[in-house]
């Protein structure tokens, strides 16, 4: 005799896999407004502190000069001091680069001062670690970055002191005339030189997650060889936040 075939019941898999999407929902839903929720008001805590993402909240812009809010009372007059000697000059235009990266805020002002006939560039630059309320020195930086003033020297040296055409120049500290073989072929020298310029004349700043080293041509010049060829200044990458 054969069995009649019972039809089966699949209500209880039924529930599992609809409990199942319903888990997934919700945790998507908050996984989204958590994420909304960031991004909307760009903060983030350390305890009894909280981080903003947006740059608006930590800098005011008056006239020619730009004011850094909710830092220590210390960063902001400093940098504000610093901005008010420079202004001393014939302000005719500036730039504002500015962002907030990993907890670091960082800005360049580039002003375009009128120096007797002549327009100069001069920029002022500064790195604020939010977390710990710090300004970041160019030893910091450097050291989250993994470089070194001596790699950096060496690549100015490479890229824009090397002579690269039969000439002569004029050893800026001794004064000693130079072919362009000779002076080559002394390139450790003057890549210590330069080593030696950069902690006091450098400035670094982030844009979009790149870190920049930046320095007046004129400064590097100074130390190697006298030239005509030294206005504007030198700026490179030298890695990522």
């Amino acid at each position: 005799m054969k069995k009649k075939n019972k039809k089966k019941d699949y209500s209880n898999k039924r529930f599992i896999l609809v409990f199942t999407m319903i888990i997934c929902l919700v945790i998507s839903m908050s996984t989204y407004w958590m994420y909304a929720y960031y991004h909307k008001y760009g903060k983030h805590y350390y305890i009894d502190k909280y981080i903003s993402n947006k740059v608006d909240y930590y800098i005011s812009t008056e006239g020619n000069l730009v004011y850094i809010n909710n830092v220590s009372e210390d960063i902001k007059n400093n940098f504000i001091k610093k901005q008010e000697e420079i202004n001393k000059n014939n302000i005719i235009d500036m730039n504002i680069t500015k962002g907030v990266y990993k907890d670091i805020l960082s800005i360049k002002i580039s002003y375009i001062v009128k120096e007797k006939e002549e327009n100069k560039e001069v920029v002022l630059t500064t790195n604020i670690d939010l977390r710990n309320k710090k300004e970041l020195t160019n030893d910091d930086m450097l050291n989250k970055l993994k470089v070194n003033y001596k790699d950096i020297a060496t690549d100015i040296f490479n890229e824009y002191i090397k002579l690269n055409k039969n000439t002569t120049v004029v050893d800026a500290i001794n004064d000693k005339t130079l072919t362009t073989e000779e002076f080559n072929r002394n390139s450790e020298k003057y890549i210590i030189r330069i080593r030696e310029e950069l902690p006091s004349v450098m400035n670094i700043y982030i844009d979009n997650g790149l870190v920049y080293y930046l320095v007046e041509k004129k400064e590097i010049t100074k130390v190697c060889y006298y030239t005509d060829t030294n206005i504007g200044h030198i700026i490179k990458e030298i890695g990522k936040i």
